[in-house]
């Protein structure tokens, strides 16, 4: 009965995921397409509080055109208001070396919330929404540009085996995200993959994430970006990962 009740949910989403690039492909030829592959590590540890635990993490992506990124996030603090509710709070950095325009380094703060939707079918349904305050230094000509970004982001993930979020089983996953700055909404991103559980402390994930952007507010969104992503995620203690990732 159960794997009769996780079928249902699991079609519409990749049925969703395949009309999202079948929408998108159309404007392919509206401007350059960048390809990227970015691989990360992601850290669950506890604090001193069990309200609050925190998921710094470091990546590195590879673009074409010359562009490669380093991130680290930390502090990435996770508030566990509820076990359907979070609060998120943390310091993004990103170094961008750009062989056209001159390496960068951003300053990220931002805040956010994380809302779960409670469900006896054992699939994480969320909504994702951050405010964020980025701080761009170009560190080439030495010039500073300051905007802020909102960004919400609905997704589920749903496992692909009868021993739901056990060792040793897949899940799916999918999400689209909204991103609004400079007073309009400027890209659209659309990821789906699937991940695997090693243990209770390790999690592995691989993801195609197709992005939708536009420069000016009176431009259409174009199909800009293709990311193919593997994250590793590791925990330093028992059971901390699956309370990060929502009810079950």
């Amino acid at each position: 009965m159960q794997s009769c009740v996780n079928r249902s949910p699991r079609a519409a989403v990749f049925t969703l995921v395949l009309v999202f690039v079948a929408v998108s492909a159309p404007g392919a030829d509206a401007q350059d397409v960048t390809d990227d592959g970015r691989v990360g590590i992601v850290f669950a540890h506890p604090t001193v509080l069990d309200e609050f635990s925190g998921a710094p993490y470091v990546w590195f992506d590879d673009q074409t055109g010359s562009v490669t990124s380093f991130r680290v996030a930390f502090p990435n603090i996770i508030y566990h208001a509820r076990p359907w509710l979070q609060g998120w709070a943390g310091l993004i950095v990103t170094w961008k070396d750009k062989e056209t325009s001159g390496n960068t380094r951003e300053l990220r703060p931002y805040v956010g919330v994380n809302v779960f939707v409670p469900n006896s079918a054992h699939i994480h349904v969320y909504d994702w929404t951050r405010y964020e305050w980025r701080r761009t230094t170009n560190t080439d000509s030495d010039t500073i540009t300051r905007v802020w970004r909102f960004r919400t982001r609905p997704g589920v993930e749903f496992p692909l085996s009868t021993r739901a979020w056990q060792p040793g089983t897949f899940y799916g996953l999918a999400n689209g995200e909204l991103f609004v700055e400079h007073n309009f909404v400027d890209a659209v991103r659309f990821m789906s993959g699937a991940g695997y559980i090693k243990n209770d402390r390790v999690r592995i994930e691989f993801n195609y994430v197709l992005e939708l952007s536009k420069n000016a507010a009176a431009d259409a969104l174009a199909y800009s970006d293709n990311s193919f992503r593997l994250d590793v995620k590791l925990s330093f203690k028992q059971g901390l990962l699956r309370k990060q990732e929502g009810p079950e």
